[in-house]
Protein backbone atom coordinates (compact mmCIF):
# COMPACT_ATOMS: atom_id res chain seq x y z
CA UNK A 1 0.00 0.00 0.00
CA UNK A 2 1.34 3.68 -1.02
CA UNK A 3 2.21 6.47 1.57
CA UNK A 4 -0.69 7.93 0.23
CA UNK A 5 -3.03 5.41 0.85
CA UNK A 6 -1.89 5.10 4.25
CA UNK A 7 -2.52 8.63 4.55
CA UNK A 8 -6.54 8.55 3.67
CA UNK A 9 -6.86 5.61 5.13
CA UNK A 10 -5.49 6.73 8.77
CA UNK A 11 -7.95 9.86 8.07
CA UNK A 12 -10.97 7.92 7.62
CA UNK A 13 -10.71 6.04 10.49
CA UNK A 14 -9.73 9.27 12.70
CA UNK A 15 -12.93 10.90 11.64
CA UNK A 16 -14.93 6.89 11.93
CA UNK A 17 -13.21 6.24 15.49
CA UNK A 18 -15.77 7.52 17.34
CA UNK A 19 -18.56 5.96 15.33
CA UNK A 20 -16.74 2.69 15.54
CA UNK A 21 -16.17 2.77 18.97
CA UNK A 22 -19.64 3.84 20.43
CA UNK A 23 -18.33 6.84 22.39
CA UNK A 24 -21.01 7.15 25.34
CA UNK A 25 -19.70 11.38 25.46
CA UNK A 26 -21.39 13.83 23.04
CA UNK A 27 -19.35 15.90 20.89
CA UNK A 28 -19.05 19.90 21.05
CA UNK A 29 -17.31 22.81 19.77
CA UNK A 30 -15.76 25.68 22.05
CA UNK A 31 -15.15 29.18 20.55
CA UNK A 32 -12.31 30.76 22.84
CA UNK A 33 -10.16 33.70 23.79
CA UNK A 34 -5.95 32.75 24.36
CA UNK A 35 -3.69 34.73 26.30
CA UNK A 36 -0.34 33.76 26.17
CA UNK A 37 2.89 34.16 28.64
CA UNK A 38 6.30 34.06 26.93
CA UNK A 39 8.62 32.24 29.02
CA UNK A 40 12.54 31.45 28.90
CA UNK A 41 14.27 33.04 26.19
CA UNK A 42 11.21 33.63 24.37
CA UNK A 43 10.07 36.09 27.17
CA UNK A 44 12.84 38.02 25.84
CA UNK A 45 11.29 38.98 22.44
CA UNK A 46 7.91 39.35 23.51
CA UNK A 47 5.93 40.16 26.98
CA UNK A 48 2.20 38.50 26.11
CA UNK A 49 0.09 36.88 23.32
CA UNK A 50 -3.82 37.24 22.32
CA UNK A 51 -5.57 35.30 20.35
CA UNK A 52 -8.89 33.28 19.37
CA UNK A 53 -9.68 29.35 19.05
CA UNK A 54 -11.95 26.86 17.63
CA UNK A 55 -11.20 23.91 19.36
CA UNK A 56 -13.82 20.68 18.37
CA UNK A 57 -13.85 17.25 21.15
CA UNK A 58 -14.20 13.91 19.48
CA UNK A 59 -15.64 11.38 21.81
CA UNK A 60 -13.83 7.77 21.05
CA UNK A 61 -14.42 5.98 24.42
CA UNK A 62 -15.75 6.90 27.07
CA UNK A 63 -13.29 9.00 28.66
CA UNK A 64 -11.47 9.98 25.82
CA UNK A 65 -12.09 12.22 23.36
CA UNK A 66 -9.70 12.85 19.89
CA UNK A 67 -9.30 17.26 20.07
CA UNK A 68 -8.94 19.46 17.07
CA UNK A 69 -8.08 23.01 17.06
CA UNK A 70 -7.16 25.58 15.18
CA UNK A 71 -6.43 29.54 15.57
CA UNK A 72 -4.69 32.86 15.49
CA UNK A 73 -2.07 33.72 17.92
CA UNK A 74 -0.11 37.29 17.85
CA UNK A 75 2.82 37.61 20.29
CA UNK A 76 3.64 41.78 20.56
CA UNK A 77 7.03 42.18 19.86
CA UNK A 78 9.31 44.03 22.60
CA UNK A 79 10.88 47.24 21.38
CA UNK A 80 13.57 49.29 23.46
CA UNK A 81 16.46 51.69 22.53
CA UNK A 82 18.49 48.73 21.18
CA UNK A 83 16.31 46.56 19.61
CA UNK A 84 11.92 46.06 17.75
CA UNK A 85 10.90 43.02 17.15
CA UNK A 86 8.38 42.62 15.13
CA UNK A 87 4.75 41.16 16.25
CA UNK A 88 5.11 37.17 15.58
CA UNK A 89 1.11 36.22 14.29
CA UNK A 90 1.06 32.53 13.58
CA UNK A 91 -2.04 30.40 13.16
CA UNK A 92 -1.58 27.25 14.72
CA UNK A 93 -3.17 24.51 14.30
CA UNK A 94 -3.23 21.55 16.57
CA UNK A 95 -4.46 17.91 17.12
CA UNK A 96 -4.81 15.21 20.58
CA UNK A 97 -6.50 13.75 22.84
CA UNK A 98 -8.15 14.59 25.70
CA UNK A 99 -8.44 12.45 28.70
CA UNK A 100 -11.58 12.80 31.86
CA UNK A 101 -10.10 12.86 34.75
CA UNK A 102 -13.19 13.41 36.77
CA UNK A 103 -16.56 14.63 35.75
CA UNK A 104 -15.41 17.96 34.60
CA UNK A 105 -11.29 17.80 34.90
CA UNK A 106 -9.69 16.98 32.22
CA UNK A 107 -5.82 16.79 30.57
CA UNK A 108 -4.92 16.71 27.00
CA UNK A 109 -2.21 16.34 25.01
CA UNK A 110 -1.76 17.87 21.37
CA UNK A 111 0.63 18.26 18.58
CA UNK A 112 0.49 20.21 15.09
CA UNK A 113 2.35 23.17 13.00
CA UNK A 114 2.03 26.55 13.70
CA UNK A 115 1.69 28.48 10.69
CA UNK A 116 3.47 31.66 10.04
CA UNK A 117 1.97 35.12 8.65
CA UNK A 118 5.35 36.90 9.09
CA UNK A 119 7.51 37.46 5.77
CA UNK A 120 10.82 35.71 6.47
CA UNK A 121 9.33 32.96 9.17
CA UNK A 122 8.49 29.54 9.02
CA UNK A 123 6.41 27.10 10.15
CA UNK A 124 6.97 25.53 13.20
CA UNK A 125 6.26 22.21 14.88
CA UNK A 126 3.73 22.58 18.35
CA UNK A 127 3.48 20.50 21.11
CA UNK A 128 1.28 20.94 24.16
CA UNK A 129 0.31 19.60 27.36
CA UNK A 130 -2.57 21.10 29.63
CA UNK A 131 -5.40 21.00 31.90
CA UNK A 132 -8.39 22.32 32.25
CA UNK A 133 -12.11 22.43 33.81
CA UNK A 134 -15.43 22.56 32.45
CA UNK A 135 -18.00 24.69 34.72
CA UNK A 136 -21.56 23.63 33.07
CA UNK A 137 -24.32 26.06 32.16
CA UNK A 138 -27.78 25.61 30.65
CA UNK A 139 -28.74 22.45 28.12
CA UNK A 140 -25.03 20.80 26.72
CA UNK A 141 -23.28 24.36 26.88
CA UNK A 142 -20.39 24.55 29.09
CA UNK A 143 -17.73 26.83 30.45
CA UNK A 144 -13.82 25.54 30.07
CA UNK A 145 -11.26 27.22 31.27
CA UNK A 146 -7.90 25.59 30.71
CA UNK A 147 -4.01 26.19 31.05
CA UNK A 148 -1.23 24.66 29.28
CA UNK A 149 2.54 24.63 28.55
CA UNK A 150 3.05 25.41 24.61
CA UNK A 151 6.04 25.20 22.36
CA UNK A 152 6.72 26.22 18.70
CA UNK A 153 9.78 24.57 17.54
CA UNK A 154 11.92 25.28 14.40
CA UNK A 155 14.45 27.67 13.08
CA UNK A 156 13.71 31.63 13.04
CA UNK A 157 14.85 34.82 11.63
CA UNK A 158 15.60 35.91 15.35
CA UNK A 159 18.46 33.82 16.21
CA UNK A 160 20.49 36.34 17.80
CA UNK A 161 17.79 37.66 19.99
CA UNK A 162 16.70 34.25 20.89
CA UNK A 163 19.44 31.93 20.94
CA UNK A 164 17.24 28.59 20.99
CA UNK A 165 14.83 27.57 18.70
CA UNK A 166 12.21 26.95 20.70
CA UNK A 167 9.29 29.60 20.93
CA UNK A 168 7.75 28.63 24.47
CA UNK A 169 5.12 30.47 26.70
CA UNK A 170 2.27 29.30 29.04
CA UNK A 171 -1.09 29.59 27.41
CA UNK A 172 -4.77 30.32 29.30
CA UNK A 173 -7.50 29.51 27.34
CA UNK A 174 -10.91 30.77 27.98
CA UNK A 175 -14.16 28.81 25.89
CA UNK A 176 -17.64 28.84 25.81
CA UNK A 177 -17.99 24.98 24.64
CA UNK A 178 -21.47 23.74 23.15
CA UNK A 179 -22.83 20.96 23.23
CA UNK A 180 -23.75 19.03 19.82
Amino acid sequence: MSGSKNAILFIALLFSSPILLKAQNSANIGIAAELGLPSGNFSGMSGIGLGASVKADLPVAENFALTLNVGFMNFFGRRNQLFNVQDLTYIPAKAGLKYQLGESFYAEGQLGAALSLNNGQKTLFVWSPGIGNQFKLSGENKLDLGIRYEAWTGKNEFSDLNKTNTKGFVGIRFAYVFGL
